[in-house]
């Protein structure tokens, strides 16, 4: 009995996985050791004895299934590290598909957008577009704001130092009408 108080539910479904053939006695085996995790183990078994046929085209269930796996994959594999080398086509596909203007790409890449200034409904909206989880994103947006080298380079007056700035304001300053700033901005 105190053999197996030792073991989590994670250990034990483990073992049992590594365990397991068909029609052996191995469920029977570990339902009278582990009554505890009985319904754990009995999902576990049928899960393991199901038969497929490789051959067999997968269905638009299971293809879904596979997207939505894979989508949930690449959001927890987007970190902060990424978006701060991110290529700036990945800002700017991003608003483009929620119709705002390159501005905000730009700024969101250089890190000068205050994320205190964006809605909470507006920062969600723009992590989904980046395909990042939200925290990731407010993580990058409170980065030291940087200055673009290559527009310094093009830049017929001296560059100052990036500066952070509210969201409201770079929407203004990109030409962005009333309706389309409120639309973007409400927070319901």
């Amino acid at each position: 009995m105190t053999e197996h108080s030792t073991h989590t539910r994670e250990d034990v479904l483990n073992e049992f996985a590594m365990d397991f053939e068909p029609r052996a006695g191995i469920l029977q085996r570990y339902l009278s050791r582990y009554p505890e995790y009985s319904l754990e183990l009995v999902d576990l078994a049928r899960e393991l004895s199901r038969e497929f046929d490789d051959d067999a085209p997968l269905s638009a269930d299971d293809l879904a299934a596979v997207d939505a796996g894979l989508r949930r994959l690449q959001n927890a594999s987007i970190s902060l590290q990424f978006l701060q080398s991110a290529p700036a086509k990945t800002f700017t596909n991003a608003v483009k598909k929620l119709g705002l203007p390159v501005q905000v790409a730009l700024a969101l890449r250089e890190c000068r957008i205050d994320s205190s200034t964006v809605p909470p409904r507006a920062l969600a909206k723009l992590a989904k577009a980046l395909d990042a989880p939200v925290d990731v994103l407010v993580a990058h947006m409170a980065l030291p704001p940087q200055t673009s080298q290559h527009r310094a380079s093009k830049s017929s007056t001296k560059p100052v130092a990036a500066e952070k700035v509210s969201l409201e304001r770079i929407l203004r300053e990109a030409g962005c009408d009333e309706a389309a700033l409120s639309k973007f901005l409400k927070d319901e």
